[in-house]
């Protein structure tokens, strides 16, 4: 494993196009030739679009509002880690997750998405600033969570976190 350069492609990607009027982003061969020249190799751009295509292509779940109501009968349960889970997500990590399940930040399904994504990441323990990415990126891949933005940048804010959007 190498040491988070796919995370590098995806904040670029979130801070340049994410971020961009889909009118302006570019089509995906304009894309890759731009972050080849800044400086991304070839197999770091591959290993982030099929991390990006990966997370597009779990959003298959409930319609948000199912979804959302699902998650509302959910809640109150207890999260078990997996010894997998554990070795590489730290203490901090889970215990944000955590932070972010009691401020209703996100629904058991995108922890669950955020989870799996975290673990998809190149590195082999994942820190709490490489968490809050995995978050902001599964948040801005969902439509119609400007809630749950706002929550996850008042629980950044009180954190001491930038939030950049």
């Amino acid at each position: 494993m190498t040491t988070g350069s796919v995370l590098k492609v995806l904040i670029y990607v979130y801070d340049h196009y994410m971020l961009a009027d889909p009118a302006d982003v570019p089509q995906r061969r304009h894309m890759l030739e731009d972050l080849r020249k800044r400086g991304f190799s070839v197999s770091e751009v591959v290993q982030a679009m099929e991390w990006l295509s990966a997370l597009v292509g779990d959003q298959r779940a409930a319609p948000a509002d199912e979804s959302m109501a699902e998650d509302r009968q959910e809640r109150g349960g207890l999260r078990i880690f997996a010894d997998g889970e554990l070795s590489r997500l730290s203490d901090d990590c889970r215990a944000f997750l955590m932070l972010l399940d009691r401020q209703h930040v996100l629904t058991t399904r995108q922890r669950e998405l955020v989870i799996e994504r975290a673990l998809a990441l190149d590195v082999e323990e994942v820190d709490v600033e490489q968490l809050k990415w995995v978050v902001l990126l599964v948040l801005c891949a969902q439509p119609g969570q400007e809630l749950a933005f706002a929550r996850f940048e008042s629980v950044m804010s009180d954190a001491g976190g930038p939030v950049r959007h």
